[in-house]
C-alpha cells in the first residue's frame, strides 16, 4: 500500500484524543462516600460490568474512527504487491521500460490484442494514478528516453515511432541500464521503474549484458527502495502459428535456390501454402510435411538478363505476424573464377579444372611465385596445394579468409613452407599392407561440401580409395576415415573459412582425381563463395549499420518503412540489403521469475505474470473504503450512546 498524502498519517496520534479526554473527565470527578447512597450502588451493581464495556467499546469506535480518517486523508493505493510498502507519496518519476521486440506481436487468441498492445495498456493503468509524476518512456528498439506528457500520449499515432510493432530483438538489461542513467542525469529522488516483457530468455540475457546487469543491481541497492522495479511479465503463446526462418538462397543461372526452416503450432499434415514475391511478382508455393519442423527446398525461375533484386516468401495470417516473412536479395549470376596454385603440376592441372565455371573454363592459375594482393584482387575461392613460402604470403591468405573469403587447402608435397594462423600438416603415412587403402566411413550427408545431391544420391565416399595421407592439425574434422583421423577439416577465420583435405589428387595418394567427389566438393564451396560475396547483401532488423544510413528507400512495400524497425527490402546507400528479424527471436525459451528478478536484485523488485495484468486498475486510490469505514465507526458510537429507554422504545415500535 502507498499514499499519495502520506503528510496526513502524522494525524494518527490524534487518535488519542478519546482516551485523553475520557482520562480527564476520571479525574474532574472525585467520589464522595454518603450513606444514603450506599443502597442505590448494590443496586446499580449487578450492571456496572456492562455498562463498563459500553463505555470501552464507545471509545474504541471514536478511536478508530480518527484513525481511519487520518488513512483517508492520506489518499492510500493498493501496490499490487506481496507485502504492504509505505512510500513518501507519489513517486517524482514513472518511467516505462517497453519491450518492443519480434515477438512482442503474439497473440494468445483470435480477436485478442498483441502482447504489445496489452503492455502499452497495463503500463497505462499503472501510472494513471500518479498524477503528480513525471513520466518517461524507454523502447527497446531506439533505447531514446522520451517525457510524455500525460498518458493518452500513449494511444497517439504520432507515437507509433517509439511504441509500434517491430521486427527487432530487444536487450532488456541495456534498455534499463539507459533508464536508470536518464533518472540519475534528472537527479531522480524517488521513482518507479517498470519493465513490460514477454520474458524472452534471448532479449533478458544477450551476449555481453552481464556487466551491465552488475551494474544496474549496484545502483538499485544503493538507492535503497528510493527507486522500485515491477516487471509485468506478459506470458503465454499462441495456439495457431507458422513460421519461416531462411537459411540459404543460391543464384543460379535461370532460377533462385532457396532454403529455409518452416514450423508450425498445432503439427499435421496439411500443405503450409507460401506466397512468393519476386520482384513484385507474386506466385505461390506449397510446402508438404508432417509435424512441427521442416527443412524446406524449393525454387524459383528468374527472367532472362535479370542482374539482381529481391524474393520475399510469406505464410498466411495467424496469432504471430512477426515471424510469417523472411526476405532474400541475390545478386549477378556471373561467378567469379577461382583460383588455383599447386606445388605439383598434375596437382594444379586437376584442380584448375574441378573448379571450372558454368561453361567449363578452368579455374585461373596463380603464380608460383611469391603472391600479393592484385593475385588475390576479386577471388573469392582460392585452392592451394602445398603451404605459403613466406610470412607475408601467409599474412596475406589470411587477411583473405579473414574478409570473407574461402581457402581450400591440400596437404604439401613435403615440409617446407609457413602455416597459415595455427594449421600445421602431421608427416605423410601410408596405408599398412594389411591395409591397401584409408577408406571414409563418416561424413555429413544431409549439408555441407559433402552432402547428397538434391535427388538423394550420396557422393561415393566410402568408394574412395587412398594410400597416402597427411593430417592437419588446428581444425575442425567434418569426415573421418574409418581410424578416427579426418578426411576433410575446416576452421573458421574471421567472415571466412579453411577447408583443408587430407590427401591429394593424384594417383599415388588418392582416387580423387576421378571427380566424383572433388569436383560436386569445390563446385559448391563456389556456389557458397557466390553466396557470401554477392552484390546484394542481408543484415538483422535494429543493427547497428542500419542507423548509420543516409539514403533509404523501401522496395518491397508503398509503406515508409524503416530498415532499423521494420524487416523488408532497402536500398540504403545505393545498396540492395535484405532485412529480416534477428535469429533469436525464434527462440522459444522464457526467463525464470526467479531469474529475472536475481538478475536484478531481490530487494526492491516485484514480478506481476499476465493472469494480474488485466487488474492494473486495482493500483488505484482506495481512501473511500477508509471514509465509509469512518461513517460505520460513527454510526455505531451513536447507537452505543443512545438512552436505554429509546432504545427500548424503537425496539417496541420495530
Amino acid at each position: 500500500m502507498t499514499f499519495l498524502q502520506p503528510l496526513a498519517l502524522y494525524g494518527l496520534p490524534l487518535a488519542l484524543l478519546p482516551v485523553i479526554i475520557h482520562l480527564l473527565n476520571l479525574l474532574r470527578h472525585r467520589s464522595q462516600p454518603w450513606a444514603a447512597t450506599r443502597f442505590l450502588l448494590q443496586a446499580r451493581r449487578s450492571s456496572s460490568k456492562l455498562s463498563r464495556l459500553k463505555r470501552w467499546l464507545t471509545l474504541l469506535l471514536r478511536v478508530l474512527a480518527l484513525i481511519g480518517l487520518a488513512f483517508a486523508l492520506s489518499r492510500p493505493m493498493t501496490g499490487g504487491d506481496s507485502m504492504f510498502s509505505f512510500s513518501s507519496g507519489a513517486p517524482e518519476a514513472i518511467a516505462l521500460v517497453l519491450d518492443r521486440s519480434a515477438s512482442m506481436e503474439t497473440k494468445t487468441g483470435e480477436g485478442a490484442a498483441s502482447k504489445r498492445e496489452l503492455a502499452l495498456k497495463a503500463l497505462e493503468n499503472f501510472a494513471k494514478p500518479w498524477t503528480e509524476s513525471r513520466i518517461v518512456l524507454v523502447d527497446s528498439a531506439l533505447r531514446e528516453p522520451v517525457i510524455l506528457s500525460d498518458l493518452s500520449t500513449l494511444a497517439d499515432p504520432a507515437m507509433e515511432r517509439y511504441l509500434g510493432s517491430t521486427e527487432t530483438a530487444a536487450d532488456i538489461p541495456a534498455t534499463l541500464a539507459t533508464t536508470l542513467d536518464w533518472l540519475e542525469e534528472n537527479g531522480v529522488a524517488t521513482a518507479e521503474i517498470v519493465i513490460a516483457s514477454d520474458m524472452q530468455e534471448s532479449n533478458w540475457k544477450p551476449e555481453g549484458s552481464e556487466d551491465v546487469l552488475r551494474r544496474i543491481k549496484k545502483v538499485l541497492s544503493l538507492k535503497e527502495g528510493s527507486w522500485r522495479t515491477r516487471i509485468l511479465a506478459l506470458e503465454g503463446e499462441a495456439s495457431t502459428n507458422s513460421s519461416i526462418l531462411g537459411e540459404n538462397l543460391l543464384r543460379r543461372s535461370e532460377k533462385l535456390d532457396l532454403l529455409a526452416n518452416l514450423q508450425r503450432r498445432p503439427t499435421g499434415d496439411l500443405p503450409l501454402r507460401i506466397t512468393a514475391n519476386l520482384d513484385g511478382v507474386q506466385s505461390e508455393l506449397t510446402a508438404e510435411f508432417k509435424g512441427e519442423r521442416f527443412l524446406w527446398r524449393s525454387s524459383v525461375p528468374l527472367p532472362e538478363k535479370k542482374n539482381q533484386g529481391w524474393l520475399s516468401l510469406n505464410l498466411p495470417p495467424d496469432l504471430c505476424l512477426g515471424d510469417n516473412s523472411w526476405y532474400f536479395t541475390y545478386g549477378s549470376a556471373n561467378r567469379p573464377h577461382a583460383a588455383v596454385r599447386a606445388d605439383l603440376p598434375i596437382a594444379g592441372r586437376i584442380l584448375r579444372a574441378a573448379a571450372a565455371n558454368e561453361k567449363g573454363v578452368p579455374a585461373d592459375a596463380l603464380p608460383s611465385s611469391n603472391l600479393n594482393k592484385e593475385d588475390l584482387a576479386g577471388r573469392t575461392l582460392i585452392v592451394l596445394q602445398g603451404n605459403p613460402r613466406t610470412p607475408k604470403e601467409a599474412e596475406l591468405l589470411k587477411s583473405f579468409v579473414n574478409g570473407g573469403g574461402i581457402l581450400l587447402c591440400f596437404p604439401p608435397n613435403s615440409q617446407e613452407g609457413i602455416v597459415i594462423d595455427t594449421i600445421q600438416w602431421q608427416p605423410a603415412e601410408r596405408a599398412s599392407d594389411s591395409e591397401s587403402s584409408f577408406r571414409v566411413n563418416a561424413w555429413n550427408e544431409n549439408g555441407g561440401i559433402l552432402a547428397n545431391a538434391s535427388d538423394g544420391t550420396r557422393l561415393p565416399l566410402g568408394e574412395l580409395s587412398t594410400t597416402t595421407r597427411r593430417i592437419p592439425i588446428g581444425s575442425e574434422p567434418l569426415a573421418y576415415f574409418s581410424d578416427g583421423k579426418p578426411f576433410l577439416s575446416r576452421k573458421i577465420l574471421g567472415k571466412g573459412a579453411i577447408y583443408l583435405f587430407s590427401t591429394l589428387p593424384t594417383e599415388k595418394w588418392s582416387g580423387l582425381a576421378n571427380g566424383y567427389i572433388l569436383v560436386p566438393a569445390i563446385q559448391r564451396l563456389m556456389e557458397e563463395t557466390t553466396a557470401t560475396h554477392s552484390p546484394a547483401s542481408s543484415l538483422a532488423c535494429g543493427s547497428s549499420e542500419l542507423a548509420e544510413a543516409n539514403e533509404i528507400e523501401c522496395l518491397d512495400s508503398l509503406e515508409r518503412k524503416k530498415p532499423i524497425l521494420h524487416a523488408g527490402v532497402y536500398l540504403i546507400d545505393g545498396n540492395m540489403v535484405a532485412v529480416n528479424r534477428p535469429h533469436e527471436e525464434d527462440s522459444p525459451a522464457l526467463l525464470p521469475q526467479k531469474q529475472a528478478v536475481d538478475s536484478l536484485g531481490n530487494d526492491f523488485v516485484s514480478y506481476q505474470k499476465t493472469e494480474a495484468l488485466g487488474n492494473q486498475s486495482s493500483r488505484a486510490e482506495i481512501w473511500t473504503v477508509f471514509l465509509y469505514l469512518v461513517l460505520l465507526l460513527l454510526l455505531g458510537e451513536s447507537l452505543l450512546g443512545l438512552p436505554g429507554s429509546i432504545k427500548k422504545r424503537k425496539g417496541q415500535s420495530s
